[in-house]
């Protein structure tokens, strides 16, 4: 019994010197974090692209057309379609802005009066002698008046989005820019008809202006303050497009028109008119 104990001590006094050993060739774990996922960074995000079409159903232009006969006619041609671009930014779920260009209603119109006065010009003449010279002449022409109307938009914009019911978002909005508006008149142009001359040379009539006179000319371009209000609902039909259908009301107070007033060329000021809108938005998402 005595010798198994001191064989049991013999060989822990062997292992101990070891313990330390293959304590120290042990290696702790080595804990590594994980790396956070990548969210990819949103570029655009809030900003849209808009376009939208229009039709003026309140005439800009007043025209009082006088009665036409055989010797005089009135023509008028309107465009009464509008169109804008431009690139608007969602400030939260209920208010975005834009900024737009757009074109607005024109119109032309003229009074031709025939045989209204006299163009002059020359003809060519034998004198008896051999020679042809020219001399003076005069014939009567047909006179025409005319005046036309353009105007082009810059506008700042600001909408207020009332809540998406079914599907359908109402909004109202209005907004504050510049129009340029440009008239041109002109009265007693005449429209000067030249004629051959004859088998034997003579005869005929030229024009001293070919190109033809203009008459008196008045026309003036000026930017002017610009102001809209409207409202419209709008159909978010894919996650990026929506269209919508909108009333406005855009008016320029000092804007200067030409019209055709029962004979008369005037000039008016203030121009203003109502449209329906059809409008295309596509989200920057």
């Amino acid at each position: 019994m005595l010798s198994i104990s001191r064989m049991a001590l013999a060989i822990a006094a062997l292992l101990l010197p070891l313990t330390p050993t293959i304590a120290a060739d042990y290696d702790p774990p080595i804990y590594v974090d994980q790396a956070p996922d990548y969210v990819p960074v949103e570029v655009g995000s809030g900003w849209y692209l808009r376009g939208d079409v229009g039709y003026a159903f309140s005439h800009p232009f007043s025209d009082e057309e006088a009665s036409s006969g055989p010797l005089n006619s009135f023509t008028s041609k309107s465009s009464l379609f509008t169109g804008s671009i431009g690139m608007g930014y969602h400030l939260n779920d209920y208010l975005r802005v834009e900024l737009n260009g757009g074109i607005l209603p024109t119109n032309k119109f003229a009074d031709h009066q025939k045989l209204a006065t006299t163009c002059q010009g020359t003809t060519l003449v034998d004198n008896g002698l051999g020679t042809i010279n020219s001399a003076p002449a005069s014939q009567l022409c047909d006179q025409v008046d005319n005046g036309n109307n353009k105007a082009y938009s810059l506008m700042a914009n600001g909408y207020v989005d009332l809540g998406t019911y079914v599907g359908i978002t109402p909004y109202i909005g209005g907004g504050i820019g510049l129009a340029y508006n440009k008239y041109y008149k002109s009265i007693g142009a005449k429209d000067c008809v030249e004629t051959p001359v004859n088998s034997a040379g003579t005869g005929g009539f030229f024009c001293d202006d070919p190109a033809g006179y203009d008459g008196q000319t008045d026309t003036a371009a000026k930017f002017n303050f610009a102001y809209s209000i409207g409202a419209g609902l709008s159909y978010q039909v894919t996650k990026n497009v929506s269209v919508d259908l909108g009333y406005e009301y855009f008016s320029v107070p000092d804007g200067k028109y030409v019209a055709y007033d029962n004979g008369a060329f005037n000039i008016h000021e203030g121009i203003d008119y109502q449209t329906v809108k059809l409008g295309l938005r596509y989200d920057l998402w």
